[in-house]
């Protein structure tokens, strides 16, 4: 029996709630230590509550924080290569608890504009109180983001589509290409074929078949409600509005397995209603 058969029983039972706070506090012990040392060596520095830190990322301050500058200066690089970065308006489209946004004004600068969505209220209120300089918005769990149309040059959903259903999977592709000006970059990460050993086996023959997999009896969006997309399933998603100009498909190192990366140019056609 694997993790996903496990959950599996778990999702049936209606306790992937439970048993994931379960795990939050067991994390809290466990990682105590660590993030004590962390906190007392940087006094001064904003950390987001525990719990809102877990649900979006891990219980690690350094992973945090750390982890999260070199996410940000990973995301710069990604969109450098296939973009003039200077001056352009840059989103962050499921922010979370500003892991990677808060780093981008030193990482980028280059009197670029930054904005962070998400739909967790409170994880907003978070930013907007102890991380300056950034614009933090709060959407709803589907569409419309906040935004007007074409306000941003470019964007990036860190495994977010990795928590959506099917129909979000549609409804928050639009929603993008609503917000992104024509030749934009679009970043995504999902669950690619490096996590099949994670499914079950009628789970393994969907992906295999070029289907979406979604495991849910859960609330949507949160870190327990998983979607696994086969790279066919996204290309047929992501055409003809726009071009993968970039794409790495996920892999193992160190026992764990990576989200493949898409980086996609929005076409320059007039509407995207």
């Amino acid at each position: 029996m694997n993790k996903g058969d496990v959950t599996t029983v778990l999702r049936r039972l209606g306790l992937m709630h439970l048993a994931d706070r379960t795990r939050y506090y067991w994390l809290r012990i466990k990682n105590r230590r660590q993030n004590n040392a962390f906190r007392a060596a940087h006094p001064t520095l904003s950390l987001p509550p525990d719990y809102l830190m877990y649900e979006a990322f891990q219980l690690s301050y350094h992973r945090y924080y750390e982890g999260g500058r070199e996410a940000a200066e990973w995301v710069r690089d990604q969109l450098a290569a296939h973009m003039e970065l200077p001056g352009k308006h840059i989103l962050d489209w499921g922010c979370g608890p500003g892991r990677i946004i808060r780093h981008l004004p030193q990482v980028i600068g280059a009197g670029c504009q930054f904005t962070g969505t998400d739909y967790n209220p409170q994880t907003v209120d978070w930013c907007r109180q102890h991380i300056p300089g950034i614009t933090f918005l709060l959407n709803g769990l589907e569409p419309p983001l906040p935004l007007p149309d074409q306000a941003v040059d470019a964007l990036y959903g860190i495994s977010i589509f990795t928590h959506l259903s099917e129909s979000s999977h549609r409804l928050w592709f639009r929603e993008l290409l609503r917000v992104t000006k024509p030749g934009g970059l679009l970043l995504l990460t999902t669950h690619g074929a490096a996590f099949k050993s994670i499914l079950t086996e009628a789970e393994k023959k969907a992906f295999d078949s070029g289907s979406l997999v979604v495991r849910s009896n859960v609330r949507e969006g949160h870190r327990v409600f998983a979607a696994f997309q086969p790279a066919e399933y996204l290309r047929a998603l992501f055409a003809p509005e726009t071009h993968v100009v970039h794409y790495v498909p996920g892999s193992h190192t160190g026992g764990r397995a990576s989200q493949d990366l898409w980086v996609l140019r929005k076409e320059n056609k007039l509407s995207y209603r």
